[in-house]
C-alpha cells in the first residue's frame, strides 16, 4: 500500500496534541469523505487520515515514511500473527494489518489502553474492511499481555510493532519474552526511538546476554519528565516479568521522519537465537 503523505506534510504538534476531540473529528471526517465504491478500502482510509493530519489537526500516527519501513518488513518476513502495542486511532493498525493480509497472514492483534481511542480505531478498521483480521485488546498493555496469554489467545508473535508508552517498551518486551511469545525469527519494530527517543530500549535490544543480566541489576533508566507525564493518566500498570536475557537479538536503526518532517527512526530487531 502507498500513501500520499510526504515529509513535512502534517501540521506541527500543538501544545495539546491528542485527546481533545480531534480523534472523534477524524472519524467523522473519514465517514463523510470515504467513497463507498473504493476498491482499496485500507488505502482510501489511510489517505483520508493523512488528509486530516495535513489540513485539520496533527495526529500522532506512524505516518507513511516510517510506515513503509514496517510494511517492507512484513513483505519480507510474511508474519502469520502480528501484534502492535499502541493503536491510537488505528493508522498503523490499518496500514500493517492490510500488509499482513496481503502477504498471507491471518491475525493482527492490537493492544490499546484507552477505550475511546480503541473505539475510533475499531470504527476506522471496520471502514477499511479489515475487521476479519484485526482483534483489539483494550486495557493496559502489560497486564493485557499476561491475561491474553493465560486465556490462550496470545501465543507466538512473528512480528511486534511497539508504539505506545515509551517507558513501557522494555517492560512489555520482557513480558513477551517471559511468556514465550517472542521466539527465534520474531521481528520487532520500535517507533519513536529518536523522537522523543528511547535509550533504555535501544540499550536493551543491543545488549548481549551478560550485559542484559547487568542491566537487570541496575535501575530501569530514566526518561524526560515530559515523556513520562504526557501519558501519565494512561500508564499505571505494575505488571512485570523478568524477561529472557538469553535471547540473542540482532538490531539496527533505520532513520526516517515523523509525518511533520521531524527526524525520527525505527529500531528493527530480529530474534536470532536463544543461548543456553
Amino acid at each position: 500500500m502507498t500513501t500520499t503523505e510526504s515529509k513535512g506534510d502534517y501540521r506541527q504538534k500543538e501544545e495539546i496534541w491528542f485527546d481533545d476531540g480531534r480523534e472523534e473529528r477524524l472519524l467523522e471526517h473519514v465517514k463523510t469523505k470515504l467513497d463507498p465504491k473504493s476498491k482499496n478500502r485500507p488505502e482510501s482510509v489511510i489517505r483520508l487520515i493523512d488528509d486530516f493530519g495535513v489540513n485539520h489537526n496533527y495526529m500522532m500516527n506512524v505516518g507513511a515514511r516510517k510506515g513503509e519501513i514496517v510494511t517492507e518488513l512484513i513483505a519480507a518476513h510474511k508474519p502469520q500473527t502480528m501484534i502492535e502495542l499502541g493503536s491510537y486511532v488505528g493508522y498503523s493498525t490499518i496500514l500493517f494489518a492490510a500488509a499482513v493480509r496481503e502477504n498471507g497472514g491471518h491475525e493482527y492483534i492490537s493492544f490499546e489502553r484507552e477505550h475511546k481511542f480503541a473505539g475510533v480505531a475499531a470504527a476506522l478498521v471496520d471502514l477499511a474492511g479489515l475487521s476479519d483480521i484485526v482483534r483489539f485488546v483494550v486495557g493496559s498493555s502489560s497486564s493485557s499481555l499476561v491475561s491474553e496469554h493465560k486465556a490462550g489467545r496470545l501465543r507466538r508473535a512473528d512480528m511486534v510493532f511497539l508504539d505506545h508508552y515509551k517507558p513501557a517498551y522494555v517492560k512489555d518486551l520482557k513480558i513477551l519474552e517471559s511468556l514465550g511469545v517472542i521466539g527465534v525469527g520474531s521481528v520487532l519494530a520500535a517507533d519513536n526511538v529518536i523522537e522523543p527517543g528511547n535509550p533504555t530500549y535501544l540499550e536493551y535490544v543491543r545488549s548481549n546476554t551478560q550485559e542484559k543480566h547487568d542491566l537487570a541489576a541496575k535501575s530501569s533508566g530514566s526518561f524526560p519528565s515530559k515523556t513520562i507525564n504526557q501519558y501519565k493518566e494512561y500508564a499505571s500498570d505494575d505488571t512485570e516479568l523478568p524477561g529472557v536475557p538469553e535471547i540473542v537479538y540482532e538490531s539496527r536503526l533505520v532513520h526516517s521522519h515523523e509525518p511533520t518532517g521531524v527526524p525520527d527512526g525505527v529500531e528493527i530487531t530480529i530474534c536470532k537465537a536463544i543461548s543456553s
